[in-house]
């Protein structure tokens, strides 16, 4: 004899558990990206972390271009509110980067925005970014990543030494480091 109601269970159970497999996938596609730190963290971090750099003058106000696209207005201006008033900020479009960076000692390009980077290391002028690839890979000397749910400081030796910057080696110590 057959038992029906077995093979529906079986049915029914094997629809469950592909729902459930799905789910699991789905959320591990979306949700399993890297998480940016929020651009008032990166702010308040950046203040802090740029005392230990010797090349930026600490006797004025710290000057720094912040560089946004389209995409990135809402994320700009959190980021510069984050600041507060401790440094001196003007916010550019990347076109407007090469006639201004001579006057400012740290341009910080919001998250995406990339292909900069020999503007800042020609002007010896620190490179910051919300994308913490960019720092991996080379291109940005500076950036704030998420290590065990807590921000963490990057920096890549190589691209700065090429900016002409530095770091004391409190910084180096907590950071993680990239060449």
């Amino acid at each position: 004899m057959i038992n029906l109601k077995f093979s529906k269970n079986i049915r029914y159970l094997a629809k469950g558990i592909s729902l459930i497999v799905i789910f699991f996938c789905w959320s591990n596609i979306c949700f399993g990206q890297n998480i940016a730190v929020p651009e008032n963290i990166q702010a308040a971090l950046l203040t802090k972390v740029l005392k230990y750099n010797p090349q930026i003058p600490q006797d004025n106000k710290i000057k720094i271009l912040v560089v946004y696209n389209n995409n990135t207005v809402l994320d700009k201006d959190e980021f510069i509110k984050g600041l507060g008033s401790s440094m001196v900020v003007k916010a550019i479009t990347p076109k407007d980067l090469e006639r201004n960076i001579s006057e400012f000692n740290v341009v910080y390009f919001m998250e995406g925005i990339n292909g900069f980077s020999k503007i800042c290391r020609i002007n010896k002028v620190l490179s910051v970014t919300a994308t913490t690839r960019f720092v991996e890979e080379g291109e940005i000397s500076l950036g704030f990543g998420i290590e065990n749910n807590k921000p963490k400081i990057l920096v890549n030796l190589t691209s700065l030494d090429m900016e002409g910057q530095s770091f004391s080696s409190d910084i180096l110590r907590i950071g993680k480091i990239f060449k």
